[in-house]
């Protein structure tokens, strides 16, 4: 991806930069960004992001901007009062930079339609202030193997992380534990402008280090700023029990090959846990446990192969089996259930 004549002027300052320079600036120009929530944390994100040159900007919001906004989210103004936030911020972000690709989703992120939404992306930003979507987020960041930039704020406080970022740690890591959380949001918080702003600019340089390989440090640490200390402290979390996903890739070339070699009219699908699978199991099953057959990849493989042979789903559980049919119904695979044989 070439960068155009205007570009290499706009960003001349930015190429001047030796750990930035014009293959860093392409880099940038290629990557694509979702920031979910355009208000406080979302405004200076998506302003600093267009400026740094990133080629594809997603925005998700379903709001309208209210009275109360104007403080803090800088995009908008008295005029844009019960307009909705998506579309100002739209047309704000290509006004600085025409060359930047605006993608909207004029709704909230649910289970229906997070995979689809965030598999488009390369690095996803949280500016949402709602504990539910930001479950969601991780969840579905995790299944796709999405970088995770995670940010909150209250009163002169803010913090902001880094999740699923080189097999480090997630946002359930994190805050498991917390499961008597409030979903506390900004309109029952106090908040400054000047903590949104900078956690939100903040969030936006952990993209910039993302993409061009700087912070070599930025996976399990979970950033602290106080505006009334003017300092920044960082937290290192000691996850335990981080799933390695580096050799994802050869399971799934493993798993083909398995298929190939199944010289049956039918495919067995094992779906109990690795464990149980080694102690008993049929010869010619195949081991995908739950969690692994909703990702993406493996329904694709699936769907592969279930054109030649019949898909038979092989548990000894019968919440399990119906929880693998109702994934392999949702995405049209044709397959039978068979119970496990003691």
């Amino acid at each position: 991806m070439k960068l155009s004549r205007e570009e290499s002027i706009i960003y001349s300052k930015q190429i001047k930069i030796e750990k930035i320079g014009i293959e860093g600036q392409k880099k940038l120009k290629r990557t694509k960004s979702l920031v979910i929530g355009a208000g406080g944390l979302g405004c200076p994100v998506l302003i600093y992001l267009a400026r740094l040159g990133i080629g594809y900007i997603g925005i998700m919001d379903k709001d309208q901007v209210e009275y109360s906004n104007l403080n803090r989210q800088i995009l908008y103004d008295k005029t844009n009062i019960q307009k909705d936030k998506i579309l100002l911020a739209k047309k704000k972000i290509k006004k600085s930079n025409y060359y930047c690709n605006i993608i909207t989703h004029n709704y909230k992120l649910n289970n229906s339609n997070s995979i689809e939404v965030i598999s488009y992306y390369d690095i996803i930003i949280d500016t949402t202030d709602s504990v539910i979507t930001r479950h969601l987020i991780n969840e579905t960041c995790k299944k796709l193997h999405k970088i995770y930039i995670y940010g909150a704020v209250n009163e002169f406080e803010g913090q902001f992380g880094v999740f699923n970022y080189k097999n480090g740690m997630t946002y359930k890591d994190v805050y498991k534990k917390n499961m008597n959380i409030k979903s506390e949001t900004c309109n029952n918080l106090g908040i400054t402008c000047v903590t949104t702003g900078i956690i939100g600019t903040l969030q936006s340089i952990e993209v910039l280090n993302i993409i061009l390989g700087l912070n070599k440090k930025c996976k399990n640490f979970i950033n602290l700023y106080s505006i009334i200390e003017t300092v920044q402290k960082k937290k290192q979390i000691k996850v335990q029990n981080i799933k390695q996903n580096c050799n994802e890739f050869d399971k799934y070339k493993e798993l083909n090959i398995k298929l190939n070699n199944n010289n049956r009219d039918e495919i067995i699908i094992d779906i109990r846990n690795h464990e149980e699978f080694k102690i008993k199991h049929l010869k010619k099953a195949i081991n995908i446990y739950l969690k692994k057959l909703i990702l993406p990849s493996t329904i694709k493989l699936i769907q592969k192969y279930e054109k030649i042979d019949e898909i038979i789903v092989y548990c000894n559980n019968y919440n399990r089996s119906i929880s693998a049919s109702k994934i392999l119904k949702e995405n049209s695979i044709k397959h039978s259930i068979e119970k496990y044989r003691d």
